[in-house]
């Protein structure tokens, strides 16, 4: 049965929104989750996750709509298992926040004619906390603090809605040194830029790429017959994939070409999985010497792989959805069904690429019942 205190009134309760106090709750609560990201120690997560469920259940009406619909209410959740995960395909039909939004990121939109998502989210702060935990654990070297990095990624002058673009300018802030560069621009990629950036370095640099800019740089390294030996122990951040572009390299030939035309090993290459409608990322322990293409799920997220139709969990090693519960997330959905297909394997999990339009039909459903 539903809390009375977070059944609407005309009047606002101490969990709505337009109470006097909502905002200085909210910051309370993004200031909590974002201790846990830095610390798992600071307090229990099953505690962190009621009280981010009771408090986006109490203000994002289409959510609340859907946990009704579930039967699941702050009362009567059992664990993270059992808060109902909001598809992608929501955020492209609905605003989606818990408190004013500060930052909106919208999906790249490569499909044409496809609608774009939007992610309100009012913690940009938090955010920026989770980059920086992440990147920290996953992508520094020990005893490492600052490096020089080079953005292959358009900046949020030209593309203010990118939220790689803010992940790439927080990292450039905080963590990179001199000689650092951006070499992507309005027009596209700067590759003088971004080879004077090659040729500066005295140690081990940092590039920070989507799959498809560090194939052009190759590309023209390649049509100018030149190979860059980049210092040992510089490593490429590769994401976003060939979505909606008509070429496509599998990472294999991706990292060979790396290799060939900058020197930097496959061992040095580390990919980054996110999405604009979650605030946590993934990274698989390359650094570590684990495998490159299983991405590991931090302390502070879970996945699950289920059924694109009904929705149910499915085996280990069986294809299927990832449902990804994203604390970091406190300000919008705090769980996410998206399209994309994995295999859950040894604490981790394996991509797999898009379902396609016909397995999606838990996901349409689902939308509907966060509409009124």
């Amino acid at each position: 049965m539903d809390r009375p205190d977070l059944a609407p009134r005309d009047a606002p309760t101490e969990d709505s929104p337009t109470h006097p106090e909502a905002p200085a709750k909210a910051r309370a609560l993004a200031g909590r989750v974002a201790d846990f990201v830095d610390d798992p120690a600071s307090e229990p997560f099953d505690d962190l996750v009621r009280d981010v469920f009771a408090f986006q259940y109490a203000r994002i009406e289409p959510f609340r709509r859907l946990c009704q619909s579930r039967g699941v209410a702050p009362s009567s959740l059992g664990s993270w298992r059992d808060v109902p995960p909001v598809p992608v395909a929501a955020f492209k039909a609905m605003a989606l926040h818990a408190a004013p939004a500060k930052e909106v990121f919208r999906s790249s939109g490569t499909t044409q004619g496809q609608r774009r998502s939007e992610h309100h989210h009012p913690f940009p702060d938090l955010y920026r906390r989770t980059i920086s935990a992440l990147f920290r654990r996953r992508c520094l070297l020990p005893g490492e603090g600052r490096v020089p990095i080079l953005r292959l990624v358009a900046p949020r002058a030209e593309v203010a809605d990118s939220s790689l673009g803010f992940m790439a300018e927080h990292l450039a802030a905080h963590f990179g040194t001199a000689p650092s560069a951006a070499a992507m621009g309005a027009n596209g990629p700067d590759f003088s830029a971004a080879e004077r950036w090659a040729r500066r370095l005295e140690g081990p640099g940092f590039i920070v790429t989507t799959a498809f800019a560090l194939a052009w740089w190759l590309d023209d390294l390649e049509a100018r017959g030149l190979r860059l030996s980049l210092p040992a122990d510089t490593r490429v951040f590769e994401t976003g994939g060939f979505k909606g572009r008509s070429r496509e390299l599998s990472r294999g030939e991706l990292v060979a070409r790396v290799h060939g035309r900058l020197g930097v090993p496959a061992h040095r290459v580390i990919r980054e999985y996110g999405m604009s409608e979650l605030t946590g990322h993934f990274y698989p322990a390359t650094l570590e010497g684990g495998d490159p293409d299983l991405f590991r799920v931090p302390h502070f997220m879970r996945v699950r792989t289920v059924d694109p139709v009904t929705l149910d969990d499915v085996a280990d090693g069986e294809a299927g959805l990832l449902r990804i519960l994203d604390l970091s997330n406190a300000g919008s959905a705090m769980a996410v069904l998206s399209e994309d297909l994995g295999l859950r394997e040894g604490g981790g999990f394996r991509l797999l690429g898009r379902a396609a339009g016909a397995e999606l039909r838990g996901c349409s459903l689902t939308v509907d019942e966060l509409r009124p």
